[in-house]
């Protein structure tokens, strides 16, 4: 299944602590959208949006990227980081454009990410430790659900395969 996962990330790098992640153990291709503002999305089978959230909802430019450039009639889905855990639908806004479009939302997958406004900036920020070991283990197993994908076979160095040989 061809995948691509389109990001905007600021501040702490929540989201993309997780689209790495993703990006390492599978086949995937990724895109900033700070740094691309237009894409042919139409060649792939499964396409992510992904955002820190800010007022309840994903950045401005990755909503506005997914109103213009999300295909129709594709299989979609959404990662986030959110600073409560509370039970906003971060993906409301994008959801709508999924349903504009006739696009399947396959999943979403949010977790607490690093908060670093307001007075906790003094401090590194509210919820430091987050996305955890735990949360980017649950992003790679939601990815693995959704494509019935498994990981990419880990390329071996030959430095790595000469120590194995000398013991």
């Amino acid at each position: 299944m061809k995948t691509v996962i389109c990001y905007e990330s600021k501040g702490k790098q929540n989201v993309l602590k997780l689209v790495k992640a993703i990006e390492e153990k599978y086949s995937v291709d990724t895109i900033d959208v700070t740094e691309t503002r237009s894409a042919n999305l139409t060649q792939y089978d499964l396409v992510g949006f992904a955002s820190e959230t800010e007022d309840d909802c994903f950045y401005r430019d990755i909503a506005s990227f997914a109103a213009n450039w999300m295909p129709r009639d594709k299989k979609i889905f959404f990662l986030y980081t959110y600073p409560l855990n509370t039970k906003v639908n971060y993906c409301e806004e994008l959801e709508g454009t999924a349903h504009f479009k006739n696009c399947d939302v396959v999943g979403k997958y949010g977790c607490l990410g690093t908060e670093g406004a307001g007075g906790f900036k003094l401090f590194g920020g509210k919820n430091k430790s987050h996305p955890n070991e735990d949360e980017i283990a649950a992003a790679l197993k939601f990815f693995a659900e959704i494509t019935g994908e498994s990981p990419k076979e880990k390329k071996t160095d030959k430095s790595d395969k000469d120590k194995t040989d000398k013991k």
